[in-house]
């Protein structure tokens, strides 16, 4: 089992990768610190190299959407290609389930008996 950042519920957690294009020097640690310090944030790996942004984060709390715009401020994007694109509607997808999951209350039969 690994371990999570306090706070953060393994269940609600989702996992992406971004293809970036942009990233450099100045902006790398800039990105990856902004992200990191998000609360409900499980890890950030920037690979400035590679120009690639693996994020794991509660998605009840956040999307990718919102990673997306810290990445944008800083001056790197996502890749415009067809594959990018595909993928970042995958993970809205994800995102948007997990996030309804969270809020969901279950009905009659599967509820926690009262105390």
């Amino acid at each position: 089992m690994s371990e999570h950042r306090s706070g953060i519920n393994p269940g609600f957690l989702a996992k992406h990768s971004l293809s970036l294009r942009g990233v450099n020097e100045s902006n790398a640690q800039i990105i990856a610190e902004e992200l990191d310090e998000l609360p409900s944030v499980d890890g950030v790996w920037l690979n400035e190299r590679k120009q690639t942004l693996k994020i794991a984060y509660e998605a009840s709390h956040h999307n990718i959407d919102e990673m997306i715009a810290i990445v944008e401020k800083h001056g790197a994007a996502i890749k415009d290609n067809w594959w990018s694109r595909t993928r970042v509607g995958w993970q809205r997808q994800i995102d948007e389930n997990i996030k309804d999951n969270a809020r969901h209350e279950a009905h009659c039969c599967n509820k926690i008996p009262p105390h």
